[in-house]
């Protein structure tokens, strides 16, 4: 006998985990496409089908098995690839940030500092981050690993990773700065 879509969120709201992989079967090539579509990459519209019935799972007690469940997911998808290509553009523009401070203008000294003097002045910044700053951005910009997975191997919410990494930058930002600053001034020492 085959379920209701309402039944099976009720079941769901249960912890009925045979409900979810019907929902899941139902949903998921639909999901898929739908995702694809915007997203333009197999592997993301993956991850955000994937996170998307993660998601579903935790907060199943909060489904209301009335309601829509097909608008229900669709939103919960839009909405998690939206948020996920945001902080897609945020780090982006943050390493952009981190990139352009690490550079000495030509303008403000005579040296310019090559590839490996910019990654040495960055590594030397983030040496200086807080412990868990310094945990949350090794993992994130330098193993690579996404807010979700830093978030679980160090018990944090995504929340708590967004916050590090934005503070991790202003610290990394700042700290470069006041190099450039210095290098500024024993330039100009020099001259003299």
């Amino acid at each position: 006998m085959e379920h209701s879509e309402e039944e099976l969120v009720s079941l769901l709201n249960q912890g009925d985990e045979a409900a979810l992989h019907t929902l899941y079967d139902r949903y998921v090539q639909r999901l898929y496409l739908f995702i694809l579509r915007t997203a333009k990459s197999p592997e993301l519209a993956e991850d955000v089908v994937q996170d998307v019935f993660v998601r579903i799972w935790q907060n199943r007690a909060r489904i209301e098995p009335t309601r829509s469940f097909k608008a229900y997911i669709f939103a919960a998808a839009k909405n998690h690839l939206i948020n996920l290509l945001q902080r897609i553009q945020r780090e982006s523009n943050i390493l952009h940030e981190i990139s352009r401070y690490a550079q000495v203008g030509e303008n403000s000294t005579d040296r310019t500092l090559d590839f490996e003097e910019r990654n040495a002045l960055i590594m030397e910044a983030v040496q200086k981050l807080p412990p868990q700053c310094r945990a949350v951005f090794e993992r994130c910009k330098l193993q690579g690993m996404s807010y979700k997975q830093v978030a679980a191997e160090l018990a944090i919410s995504e929340g708590t990773v967004n916050s590090q990494m934005v503070k991790a930058t202003k610290i990394i930002r700042k700290y470069i700065d006041l190099k450039q600053i210095l290098l500024l001034l024993i330039a100009l020492i020099a001259k003299y």
